[in-house]
């Protein structure tokens, strides 16, 4: 019982340090179109798709970070994602690395994710809400499938000169990821392939993590303090992602066998019956 109420802890942990700084990175979108945040371009045309994403970013992000209705808000921005996404930045080309869309991806699945791991833990059986937190192992293989897909692009990019940038936001440096050059791209390609594979994953999400932290002290944090400028955000969510799926585990759907996950039964006490879904204690 002592390893469960580790795992609990370090669970809880984990997710709500994910959960604040998804928040925050998110809230810096809306402030830059709400109030010019960062040499941001206000715009309070709320009747675009640019100026409605203004109060929709700055609100949901503080929602998220302040832990406050997580589900409901997740589900409302992993839309606003998606749409923006498919509006802006997908007719460009395929490859999120290259069309500049990549940090949309990224929010979009993480949002996803979130509507299950964010499900209230007291709610009822047979609730939206439990079933919901009952998939919460599947959402976090769909994220960490999304995770590897995007990191093996920027390894092959690194390793191999392919998939140049084609646009991205406005005023934002070159991403840190990309400039660990390319020795480092053979690295970051297994770990992207790996955990795409969901094989060896939690060694693979630790790599990952590990080589996001590097390029956001190295290259991102020295040009300034804010994500959204200095070219870190990306680097930001990778390695926080990868530390959480480093520790916790790569979700249901993977090709480990040897390596354990936290599942919601691994929390029930022992007298307990194990065959019915329960969420993880937040």
């Amino acid at each position: 019982m002592e390893d469960t109420a580790r795992i609990a802890v370090m669970d809880r942990t984990l997710w709500l340090s994910v959960r604040i700084l998804v928040g925050l990175l998110f809230f810096q979108h809306g402030a830059e179109k709400l109030w010019g945040f960062a040499g941001g371009r206000i715009d309070h045309n709320f009747y675009t798709l640019h100026g409605i994403a203004g109060p929709l970013e700055a609100v949901g992000g503080a929602l998220i970070a302040a832990g406050i209705l997580t589900t409901p808000v997740a589900f409302v921005l992993c839309g606003e994602m998606a749409v923006a996404y498919f509006m802006t930045w997908a007719p460009r080309g395929f490859f999120p690395i290259a069309n500049g869309g990549e940090e949309s991806v990224l929010f979009c699945f993480l949002f996803f994710w979130m509507m299950a791991a964010g499900a209230p833990s007291h709610a009822g059986r047979g609730t939206i809400a439990a079933k919901l937190a009952a998939w919460e192992p599947q959402a976090r293989s769909i994220l960490r499938g999304v995770l590897g897909f995007l990191f093996t692009l920027h390894g092959l990019r690194l390793a191999f000169g392919i998939l140049p940038p084609m646009g991205g936001r406005r005023l934002a440096a070159p991403m840190a990821i990309d400039q660990l050059g390319a020795a480092a791209g053979y690295s970051v390609l297994l770990s992207g392939i790996l955990l795409t594979l969901g094989l060896w994953s939690r060694i693979a999400a630790a790599g990952l993590s590990a080589m996001a932290v590097a390029a956001y002290l190295i290259f991102a944090l020295p040009r300034g303090p804010w994500p959204i400028l200095n070219g870190g955000t990306e680097a930001l969510l990778y390695a926080s992602l990868g530390l959480y799926l480093s520790l916790i585990g790569p979700g249901a759907w993977c090709l480990d066998r040897s390596q354990t996950n936290v599942q919601p039964s691994d929390l029930l006490p022992a007298s307990q019956p194990s065959n019915e879904s329960e969420p993880l204690p937040r």
